[in-house]
């Protein structure tokens, strides 16, 4: 979301068609074993705000 709330800061126009083809999941070069650093696992990360207030998404008919 930060990245997109960047794009759109520097006015780049993003459409919520675009964004529903975005995936936030790995699906190339995953390891079998998988090579996870722990050493951040303290780490608090920043708050999370999934809102795109930014973007318009009344033109995408959503499931319901």
């Amino acid at each position: 979301m930060d990245v997109v709330r960047g794009l759109i800061a520097e006015g780049w126009p993003i459409t919520a068609e675009e964004l529903g083809a975005l995936s936030p999941y790995l699906r190339a070069h995953i390891s079998r074993f998988g090579a996870y650093a722990t050493d951040e696992i303290g780490v608090r990360p920043a708050a999370f705000n999934p809102e795109l207030t930014e973007i318009d998404f009344t033109t995408v008919g959503l499931a319901a």
